[in-house]
């Protein structure tokens, strides 16, 4: 080969190698700029705040990066999550008995990829984002790791599974000191073996556009437990029990990812309820629903003429009696006169009636202002046990592990996050909004 080839060869490689690390650089530059779109950090040591910016990624991009958020903040996430479900799927087993069959993760799994089937496209395509990062081979529960099924049933964990109990209330008109709508809630968890859920609070705003979102649940969850939008709409989920048969899930799609629907893509409370009220679910369940002016619980069960929404003036069930003005509670049972009624729990009825008592005795000496509300949901008993003191605010095998109170007129939230490892007697709310997060990125 003479100098000249050699020379253009040389050239011919140089060139080849500056494309190829070129092409490196673009594509690191583009990872880079999707993670940056992507901010976790854990605050004051009880729980995860994250920001996503979805207007700067697609929906696969946002649960990948989302993914690896999680990774680089919380290393031992895999081995929570897996423990967690572990944990579950085992109190399941020991069950099976009374429920009548097993609940196994090869059954949750199937049932998880049918309702997959029905969801959004775009909340598919982040749970595979997720599956990126979280693709162990194997589906093998306590093993520290996490498969791409395992994963999936993990987001669909209200849709195959009951996970919570849960209560709430809310003061609005003349009964609230601002005049605005007051919402407390609590989220109630089976604390299972290893209390993995307190490990993993979390507090994730989803930026975009008019869509965008508050979600309170738990860590890598792209769904809310509890929400806002940045229309001042809330929603809580609530477990309500009938024991009806669990369905054929063909047909069926996620409450749980709806509920994130209609938090961004619905303006009022009335749009939510309109939309919540008329799906087809695996679950029946309640929504505590709260706007700026008014609150009110969507009895979601399925099948049923009464299913609707109940306000503080409603026709409730032979022997079920409210009567507060402008006050709303709920606990984990259909009240409204013409919803089956679920089976009878005096558990559920001694909450509802510290709901009522604490709020007519709070009412005694003004309006209900947020301080209160922090009382009235932040109510223990005297054990923190709903039988016999009627606690709200529970602190045994299913303690509270979220407790949040909220003005929907501002958005300022207070919650209380369980510890991990502790049951607090009371709760200790923390401030997590001061105001509207959503101020800063409204034009």
């Amino acid at each position: 080969m003479n100098n000249k080839m050699k020379l253009s060869a040389l050239c011919f490689l140089c060139l080849s190698i500056g494309l190829l690390l070129m092409g490196c650089q673009q594509q690191n530059t583009a990872n880079d700029d999707t993670s940056s779109s992507v901010t976790l950090e854990r605050k004051d040591d009880a729980y995860f705040y994250g920001e996503i910016d979805l207007t700067q990624m697609t929906h696969t991009q946002m649960g990948e990066a989302y993914a690896q958020a999680i990774v680089n903040v919380f290393p031992d996430y895999e081995a929570h999550v897996d423990s967690m479900l572990k944990d579950q799927f085992d109190l399941l087993a020991a069950a099976k008995d009374s429920i009548g069959y097993d609940l196994n993760f090869e059954l949750c799994k199937s049932r998880a990829t049918d309702i997959q089937n029905n969801i959004q496209p775009e909340y598919q395509e982040e749970i595979a984002g997720l599956q990126k990062v979280f693709n162990y081979d194997n589906d093998v529960l306590g093993d520290g790791r996490l498969s791409k099924n395992e994963m999936l049933v993990y987001q669909m964990f209200g849709d195959v599974m009951r996970p919570t109990q849960c209560s709430g209330a809310a003061v609005f008109g003349e009964s609230s000191a601002t005049g605005n709508t007051i919402v407390g809630r609590n989220l109630d968890w089976d604390l299972l073996q290893h209390d993995d859920a307190s490990a993993m609070h979390t507090v994730l705003y989803i930026k975009n556009g008019d869509k965008s979102i508050v979600m309170f649940n738990i860590l890598g969850l792209l769904v809310p437990i509890s929400g806002f939008s940045d229309d001042h709409v809330f929603l809580g989920t609530l477990d309500a029990e009938t024991l009806a048969p669990y369905p054929d899930t063909r047909d069926k799609k996620s409450y749980c990812f709806d509920f994130r629907d209609a938090l961004e893509n619905t303006k009022t409370l009335e749009e939510a309820a309109a939309y919540l009220s008329t799906e087809n679910y695996t679950m029946n369940h309640l929504v505590l629903l709260a706007d700026a002016t008014k609150a009110q619980v969507l009895e979601n069960n399925i099948g049923s003429p009464g299913r609707g929404l109940r306000s503080w003036d409603s026709t409730l069930q032979p022997g079920m009696i409210w009567g507060i003005k402008d006050t709303i509670a709920t606990v984990n049972d259909f009240r409204l006169v013409d919803n089956f009624a679920t089976p009878d729990d005096p558990i559920d009825d001694l909450r509802w009636e510290s709901y009522r008592n604490n709020i007519t005795n709070a009412l005694t000496t003004g309006k209900i202002d947020v301080d209160k509300m922090k009382a009235i949901v932040g109510y223990s008993g005297t054990d923190g046990k709903p039988i016999p003191s009627g606690a709200v605010f529970r602190s045994d095998h299913i303690p509270s592990i979220q407790s949040m109170v909220i003005r929907m007129d501002n958005l300022e939230t207070w919650i209380a996050f369980k510890p991990s490892g502790s049951n607090p007697l009371h709760p200790t709310y923390v401030e997590v909004f001061a105001n509207n997060p959503f101020a800063n990125d409204q034009n």
